[in-house]
């Protein structure tokens, strides 16, 4: 199931450019109201898979924007190369902060408060339960970063995987235009939303990361092993199928999205990790059953650090 969560402030703010790890937060928060055991379990343990790798089984997007922002980058305009296109987003500009800040910078009050929204995905029915359940536990207000928001409106959306249209609002509020199915020959183009698709190969201790994108050798490999690896997790057997074609398009404008998060190792200590994947929209064949792994689990790697979450282009 893929929920969509828009937020409201009614002040003017700013959103940091890591914002990653503070939606993580967030999620782990609306789980901890619900049930603070499967929260504690989820994010220090998760679904093993072969003893030796866990996975979450939930997937984030990015931010959407509903209304125009401004970059707050204390480099000026050579900030935006760490930033994504922000989806197309007309208006937007790139200035110093003067106090120090940087961010995302956006005007609100509360006659005109300022909308922007993000999804979370998940086959995990103890999952979404848990989220509906602890969001409405929460209350309104919620903290991200260091900006105060209200929870404006929670959605179901429609399974991109059928041919039902519209969402179901929890709260009876707007709904939204349906996705496309699947056609005949089981193809789908589909874009990450804010939400990087990252690949990074196995190395041996003490040697540098190396990040894949499209085109590399062993890429659409590390990305099938990565969906055979889930669906053995949350079926408990092999998928027996061949693997998905993929095709990756050219884009114009920024194709690379990259952030940081901080992981809390074994002994306590939190560590930043450097986060580097694609934005670029691609085309899928192959299994319906595997292709829906990626929707509701994420496509690629660190899916629930915010990596992986595609819509339907």
């Amino acid at each position: 199931m893929r929920i969509k969560i828009t937020l409201s402030a009614d002040k003017s703010g700013i959103i940091d450019f890591n914002y990653q790890h503070q939606l993580q937060a967030i999620i782990y928060e609306f789980l901890s109201k619900s049930n603070p055991d499967y929260s504690s379990w989820l994010h220090e343990q998760g679904y093993v898979y072969k003893n030796d790798k866990r996975f979450k089984l939930f997937v984030f997007s990015g931010i959407i924007f509903h209304k125009q922002i401004k970059i707050i980058s204390s480099s000026g305009l050579n900030g935006l190369n760490d930033l994504s296109s922000l989806n197309g987003l007309n208006g937007l500009n790139s200035l110093n902060g003067s106090n120090g800040s940087t961010g995302f910078s956006f005007k609100a009050s509360q006659i005109n408060p300022f909308l922007f929204s993000f999804q979370i995905a998940s086959p995990v029915d103890k999952f979404i339960q848990h989220l509906i359940d602890g969001i409405f536990r929460e209350g309104n207000e919620i903290t991200l970063g260091r900006q105060k928001v209200t929870i404006y409106r929670i959605e179901t959306l429609p399974d991109p995987m059928s041919s039902s249209n519209g969402s179901n609002s929890l709260n009876s509020l707007n709904g939204l235009n349906g996705l496309n199915s699947l056609n005949s020959s089981n193809c789908l183009t589909l874009r990450p939303l804010e939400s990087p698709i990252f690949i990074k190969k196995p190395m041996p201790s003490g040697q540098r990361d190396i990040y894949l994108f499209p085109g590399d050798e062993g890429y659409a490999e590390f990305l099938n092993q990565n969906l055979l690896h889930k669906h053995e997790t949350l079926y408990g057997k092999p998928f027996e199928g061949e693997p998905l074609k993929f095709n990756f398009h050219t884009i114009n404008g920024k194709s690379v999205k990259q952030f940081t998060v901080f992981k809390k190792g074994i002994d306590g200590s939190v560590k930043p990790v450097n986060i580097k994947g694609t934005l670029q929209s691609f085309t899928v064949s192959g299994s319906k059953e595997l292709i829906k792994i990626g929707f509701e689990c994420g496509f690629g790697q660190n899916n629930s650090m915010g990596c992986g979450y595609v819509e339907v282009a």
